[in-house]
């Protein structure tokens, strides 16, 4: 069997799963016969857009948009591109030339308005990343996440939603002013079961950054050690390291291997990310000293 199809097929069924119905649920609502919603499960049915459509309407998924990332090599581009950007630390102010070029070509020479969408929703997300002025980057994140659709940020249960738009969702809590707030959308992305290129330790971080604001410490550390155990390679980020440092310095605990680290990995990964950790920790300790 195609590898492609099985792949997609192996989609359909967890989206399923995570989304908490059964087949028969299933069949039921969207009146598609359940023999073909297994066969659609299983790769043995060529897929109907018009029956995605029904069951992406169902699950909140973008499911014809799910199929054409599978499908076709531009999307699996962009996924490049999207696991390149959560592999390193992204510190607000950090240049993103390279990937921004790269996507506004594939904007321009992709016949598929789906990929234009993603594309042109990625630059705006990277431009975001980019600015240092919060207004600004909430601007653009805002516009990012309306690209194909006005987006409902007083309902988020009311969204159609793939990586891209969780990924961009975590951004924009940042912009948001109470920690309280940027806890909830964390906890909403964290109940979406959205796993997709492994952005759950990145809203774990998160979670425990602003726990560890709102000063709930055991809160803190119990989300900074779910971001470390839910990605084997989280312990790579100078900014989680960092960020465990912090709360195990608040709690009396042994943090000096977490900070070590932090500067260490941080100075290999590139200078603005190394000087705003150093610069961040000098200011700690120097007001500790005072």
């Amino acid at each position: 069997m195609n590898d492609k199809k099985l792949l997609f097929a192996k989609t359909l069924k967890n989206i399923r799963l995570k989304k908490g119905f059964s087949q028969e649920d299933i069949s039921e609502i969207s009146y598609i016969n359940i023999n073909t919603i297994s066969r659609m499960e299983n790769g043995r049915d060529s897929y109907d857009f018009d029956k995605l459509d029904i069951l992406s309407d169902i699950y909140k998924v973008d499911l014809i948009e799910c199929y054409f990332n599978i499908f076709y090599e531009d999307a699996n581009e962009i996924d490049f591109i999207i696991n390149s950007i959560n592999k390193k630390d992204r510190i607000n102010g950090s240049l993103m030339t390279e990937e921004i070029d790269r996507l506004t070509e594939i904007s321009k020479k992709s016949k598929r308005k789906i990929i234009k969408t993603k594309a042109n929703k990625l630059i705006l997300f990277l431009k975001s990343i980019e600015e240092k002025d919060n207004y600004i980057r909430k601007k653009l994140i805002l516009e990012a996440l309306n690209i194909g659709g006005e987006f409902d940020f007083d309902n988020l249960n009311n969204n159609y939603y793939d990586y891209i738009d969780y990924r961009i969702l975590m951004n924009y809590a940042q912009t948001l002013e109470r920690p309280t707030d940027r806890i909830n959308v964390y906890k909403f992305i964290e109940k979406s079961n959205s796993t997709y290129n492994n952005i759950e330790y990145l809203v774990f971080h998160n979670m425990a950054a602003d726990y560890y604001i709102l000063g709930v410490k055991d809160k803190a550390l119990e989300y900074i050690n779910k971001s470390f155990s839910s990605n084997s390679k989280s312990h790579t980020s100078p900014v989680i390291l960092y960020t465990k440092a912090l709360i195990l310095e608040d709690l009396g605990l042994s943090y000096e291997k977490y900070i070590k680290k932090s500067l260490e990995i941080a100075k290999n990964q590139g200078e603005y990310v190394y000087n705003t950790i150093l610069e961040h920790w000098e200011n700690r300790y120097n007001k500790n000293k005072q």
